[in-house]
Formats: C-alpha cells, structure tokens, sequence
C-alpha cells in the first residue's frame, strides 16, 4: 500500500486508508457514560481484535497536563523570586556605591523623582537586555522540553505564543518597577551630609 502522505496526530497513532481500501477499523460514538459498556459488548464479538477509547487517552493527556501546571507555576513563582533577588541586588548594589554621586545631585537641587529616574534608566536597561536573553535562550529551551516531556503516545503543541512573551516581560518589568519604588523611598531618606562626608 502506497503512503500518500503523513499527519501529526496530537494523541495517539492511527493510519488512514482510502475509501477504495477495505476498513478494518470503525469509529463509534457513544455516551461516555456507556463507553465501558458498550467496549465489553464488542469485545464479545469474534469480529473485533481490540478497542482504543478516545475518552481514555483524552483523560491521560488532562491528569498530565494538570501535573505539568503544577511544576509550571512552580518554576515559574521561583523565576519571579530569582528575579526580585537579582534585581533589588544590583539596584541597591548600583545606589551603594554611587551614593555618593547622588547625594550631590540632590544637593545641586535636583528633585526625588529626578535622582530615582537617574538610576532607574540603567535598571531598566538592564532588564530590557535580560529580557531579550531571555526570549533567546528560552525558545530553544521550550522546544527540547516540549519534545522531551510528552511520552511516545502524546504530543504537546509546539507553538510558543506572542502572549507568553508578552507576559513574561510584564512580570519582569513589574517586578523590575516595584523594586524601584522601594528604593525611591531610600532616595528620598539619603542623609546628604553624612554620604558627603563618608569616605570612600
């Protein structure tokens, strides 16, 4: 038999045949409440050699895509928490060893907001690089898990969407803005004498 061509089946392997060909499969819809039934009752039959329920393979897929969310939110709570560290790190890292520099800009009479933004642009830059890394290494990433993961039986669509790129620099930013909120507040409360004074 000649193979015309060849489809991705997302559950399962099947072959199709043409028309012309005799069938040696069918396919039968039931209730699934009467799936079991209605299974036992053709298996009686000398006719049939073996059965696949649909439902079955449909309710293996859903139990392992739930335990895949749940180390998904996991990886993802912990990315959010590296996230934080590192930045509020080189943040506060970046504004102790130039405190300095903007204790005199404050007393050159620029205002709280001024100096905040003074620092936040190189933080935002930073994030916006890491961001963009990011997306590079997370492509060929998501492409070897989602290959690896799912069992010979199964397979995961490997699609990456706008939307998870889009999310994923949101929460970055987000995180990237909360954190620098909190060091406006320390901006605010430098005690410009004593920065001044303090040796380096």
């Amino acid at each position: 038999m000649e193979v015309a061509g060849i489809a991705e089946m997302y559950a399962g392997h099947y072959v199709f045949g043409a028309s012309t060909s005799a069938p040696n499969a069918h396919l039968i819809q039931a209730p699934e409440a009467d799936i079991d039934e209605v299974s036992a009752d053709l298996m009686d039959s000398p006719a049939v050699s073996g059965i696949v329920q649909v439902t079955a393979i449909i309710h293996t897929m859903d139990s392992m895509i739930d335990g895949l969310n749940a180390v998904i939110i996991v990886l993802i709570v912990c990315a959010g928490l590296l996230a934080v560290v590192v930045i509020f790190n080189l943040t506060n890292i970046n504004v102790s060893e130039r405190i300095r520099e903007l204790s005199t800009i404050k007393v050159l009479g620029f205002y709280p907001r001024e100096v905040t933004m003074y620092v936040f642009r190189e933080t935002l830059l930073l994030t916006l690089l890491g961001i963009l890394a990011g997306f590079a290494l997370g492509v060929p990433l998501h492409a070897f898990v989602i290959t690896s993961v799912p069992p010979d039986m199964l397979m995961f669509q490997p699609d990456v969407l706008w939307t998870n790129f889009a999310l994923s620099a949101a929460i970055t930013f987000a995180i990237s803005i909360v954190i620098m909120a909190a060091m406006h507040v320390r901006l605010k409360n430098i005690d410009m004498l004593d920065a001044l004074k303090a040796q380096d």
